[in-house]
């Protein structure tokens, strides 16, 4: 198993108050919903979010294409022309039918771009409109903006990062595993890569209870795929 790299206690990390605080030692604990629990009677039946590919919607439909393949997969070809109203990802797909409150995610999505940047792929969730919602940015290096848990409020994006690793291990031409845990009720998020037990990514916000899910990049590309969701759901408003 791959052991990531973990800022020490005496590392910096910017906050979505804009201030500076040291890092926990270790990241908290994450607690998963009832919902997503197997054990538990109020657990949901998971959900393939790629078995209707009439229900995503795009900002710029020329930038995406589903790929004629036995899984179903969903590639961001190019930067899209959409331009959001406040500073926050360019390339975002969304399922448009359903917004979940609680909710267990995992997918498998390929970074196809290494330029030596700061490249990522990034995952919304929590989205009631192009203003408001959270995204996770994979970045491949962590910094005051990359490598972060966002939210996007009627204002640009900003960082409710609790802890972080020191950025995403992609590899080229290769698929990766990701997973997003949301407790709506303690406000708990944490993100896990490939067969990782520990986070390299968690936060605390309970801003937004409910939300459509979203997939893309801030101005990559890459491809998605396996997308399956477990949770506490109800028809898109």
């Amino acid at each position: 198993m791959r052991s990531p790299l973990y800022f020490t206690a005496s590392c910096l990390l910017f906050l979505g108050s804009n201030s500076f605080s040291q890092q926990a030692t270790v990241p908290p604990v994450i607690e998963p919903p009832s919902c997503c629990v197997a054990s538990s009677r109020s657990a949901a039946v998971p959900m393939n979010l790629f078995s209707d590919q009439a229900k995503w919607t795009f900002d710029d439909a020329t930038a995406w294409k589903w790929n004629d393949d036995a899984d179903g997969t969903l590639t961001l070809t190019k930067q899209n022309a959409y331009k959001p109203p406040f500073r926050s990802p360019t390339n975002l797909a969304w399922f448009s039918t359903r917004e979940w409150s609680s909710f267990t995610l995992t997918l498998e999505c390929q970074l196809n771009t290494f330029n030596e940047g700061n490249n990522d792929l990034c995952i919304a969730f929590g989205g009631t409109g192009a203003d408001q919602f959270y995204y996770v940015h994979l970045g491949e290096k962590a910094d005051a903006a990359h490598h972060q848990i966002h939210i996007v409020n009627k204002a640009d994006r900003s960082p409710i990062t609790t802890w972080r690793n020191a950025g995403t291990p992609w590899k080229k031409d290769t698929w990766h595993q990701v997973k997003i845990i949301r407790n709506a009720a303690t406000g708990d998020i944490g993100v896990w890569f490939d067969q990782d037990k520990t986070p390299l990514l968690t936060a605390r916000d309970k801003t937004f209870a409910w939300g459509k899910i979203g997939l893309g990049s801030f101005d990559d590309i890459g491809r998605f795929r396996n997308v399956s969701i477990q949770g506490t759901s109800r028809e898109s408003k």
